[in-house]
């Protein structure tokens, strides 16, 4: 997943980066994703982050994904846009 979040109440990117390492924390923790903030990563309202979540059984990803996509939305930032790519891998 690609998420590009707008942090409109953050006035510096100290107040971004705080935002940021409690989405990070949560995602990885509660949702067991990888995470990195890819874009504009110097401006301090603004975040292109990427998470990657792994499941053997395709509605537990499924459920996983809509879960922290919903976290995603309830928060105080706005996400202005979200990418989501499946990617399968034979055995």
């Amino acid at each position: 997943m690609t998420a590009d979040l707008h942090f409109g109440e953050a006035g510096s990117l100290k107040a971004k980066r705080m935002h940021l390492r409690r989405l990070r924390d949560t995602l990885t923790r509660r949702y067991g994703a990888t995470f990195a903030e890819v874009g504009y990563q110097d401006l301090w309202q603004r975040s292109q982050i990427v998470f990657a979540i792994a499941a053997s059984d395709p509605h537990v990803l499924e459920a996983t994904v809509s879960a922290a996509v919903g976290f995603l939305d309830g928060q105080e930032w706005e996400v202005v846009g979200l990418r989501e790519e499946v990617v399968e891998v034979d055995a």
